[in-house]
């Protein structure tokens, strides 16, 4: 019962997180609609997530749930209607799930990436100024249409990772976890 509430609560922070400022209703969708397409897109993730229970995913594996969910919600039919996600609300998505349940412990293995997003763009290039590393454009995740955008991301939080030696022990996931407590 417990449990069930809190992975409720966190769907709602999921959804929120994933959905702000991406227009993902630019029809006005119908409340009905839109609590199916939510009931079905968190039942897709969460059976995508089952995997990062049991082992480490790969980069590359996490890359490519990050693309099923994308055409999961593109084939996905509610009332008639098509309410299609790009990479970047999946990515969103997905990511800020596996770090809820990481933080709570649920999962014995770090996520692969974290939740990339306007904030976490900005502060890596605070970081890298701070230490005079190359900073990088910040882009729109709510525009990522594929992993080349979201990509750059990841390969530039590494380059601060491992360009400051406080951070080099750290997975991603525990840098963008360090970083948003400073926030």
């Amino acid at each position: 019962m417990k449990k069930t509430f809190i992975n409720n609560e966190i769907w709602i922070l999921t959804f929120g997180g994933a959905f702000q400022r991406a227009n993902v209703y630019t029809q006005n969708y119908p409340e009905k609609t839109r609590t199916a397409f939510r009931k079905a897109l968190r039942e897709e993730v969460e059976k995508i997530v089952k995997d990062y229970y049991s082992v480490q995913v790969s980069e590359k594996e996490h890359i490519k749930h990050i693309k099923s969910i994308v055409s999961f919600s593109e084939q996905l039919k509610i009332e008639g209607e098509i309410i299609p996600i790009n990479f970047g609300v999946a990515q969103k998505m997905l990511n800020l799930y596996l770090k809820y349940l990481w933080c709570l412990e649920e999962l014995t293995h770090m996520p692969p990436h974290f939740p990339v997003d306007r904030v976490i763009q900005e502060e890596f290039n605070k970081i890298a100024k701070l230490n005079n590393l190359p900073t990088q454009e910040v882009k729109s995740w709510t525009q990522f249409k594929n992993a080349s955008n979201y990509g750059a991301v990841i390969e530039f939080a590494k380059t601060i990772r491992n360009g400051i030696d406080e951070f080099k022990q750290l997975s991603l996931a525990e840098l963008e976890l360090k970083l948003f407590d400073r926030r």
